[in-house]
């Protein structure tokens, strides 16, 4: 994601850049955790969307 090549330098870059626009930036332990607890809505939206495409 713009140019990171790993999840902790990009969350390191939005906790120093980008605070402004998004306050609520989760730490990287709750990062992980909601995106393990979304993953199986994410594949469902993708399923879904291929399925219409």
């Amino acid at each position: 994601m713009l140019g990171f090549h790993c999840e902790a330098r990009w969350l390191r870059f939005a906790h120093a850049h980008l605070h402004g626009m998004f306050p609520p930036l989760p730490r990287r332990p709750a990062c992980n955790k909601r995106l393990r607890t979304a993953l199986p809505l994410v594949k469902r939206a993708i399923r879904s969307s291929a399925a219409d495409l």
